[in-house]
């Protein structure tokens, strides 16, 4: 390995270090009626700033600034206990909750398999009808989060199917865009949107399109 290789290697390694140094405990707090996902009170995640754990994609986004926050050594200015707040799902806050940095005990990528929440009966008549996929078309260095050129998921306002949360934060709102019938003006092929992931030094590309699922 030349020096410039190393160099490189060890300045990733780094990166990779400092980013997975802290996780966060998600704790449910509060339920007031019922959580189309599933949630109940008791229930516990541990995220980080790519890592969903478990949670609900739009209890993710909604505390996802106080997350990052908190992620990357620093606090929610308002709350008086450094390293925790406070946070409700965009729902009219049907899900309370309650969020605590914690030192992660293996400092490499936290990446944890988990079930997604349960979503049957929910009334969410266009998630049963339509489905939202989202393919990585180019990585022009490398992802810390290991997604690879050809990767797919398929993801709603509710599943993160193992996506990056950074991706996913910057997909979310075109995800209500897209199930909602819409496009952006911007886009160029209706029904579907392309762009680049947060990290502007890797720049995975990727496009998102909506598609009808086909009973057999």
């Amino acid at each position: 390995m030349s020096t410039d290789d190393q160099a490189l290697s060890e300045w990733a390694a780094n990166i990779l270090r400092q980013e997975n140094r802290y996780c966060q405990e998600v704790t449910i707090t509060k339920v007031h009626g019922s959580c189309p996902y599933g949630h109940h009170e008791g229930q516990t995640f541990r995220v980080t700033a790519m890592h969903a754990g478990g949670l609900c994609g739009s209890l993710l986004t909604a505390i996802f600034p106080s997350v990052v926050a908190q992620h990357y050594g620093g606090s929610v200015l308002w709350e008086t206990e450094a390293g925790a707040f406070a946070g409700r799902c965009p729902e009219a806050g049907t899900v309370e909750v309650a969020v605590q940095r914690l030192d992660n005990p293996e400092p490499a990528l936290y990446k944890k398999e988990y079930l997604p929440g349960n979503m049957a009966g929910c009334g969410l008549g266009v998630l049963a009808a339509n489905r939202l996929v989202v393919e990585v078309t180019d990585i022009a260095g490398s992802c810390y989060y290991g997604h690879s050129t050809g990767d797919r998921f398929e993801i709603d306002p509710f599943h993160v199917n193992g996506m990056c949360c950074l991706l996913y934060n910057q997909l979310y709102p075109y995800i209500h865009v897209l199930l909602s019938g819409a496009t952006p003006p911007w886009a160029t092929v209706p029904h579907s949107i392309a762009g680049e992931c947060p990290d502007t030094f890797n720049r995975l590309s990727f496009r998102m399109s909506l598609e009808a699922k086909i009973e057999i």
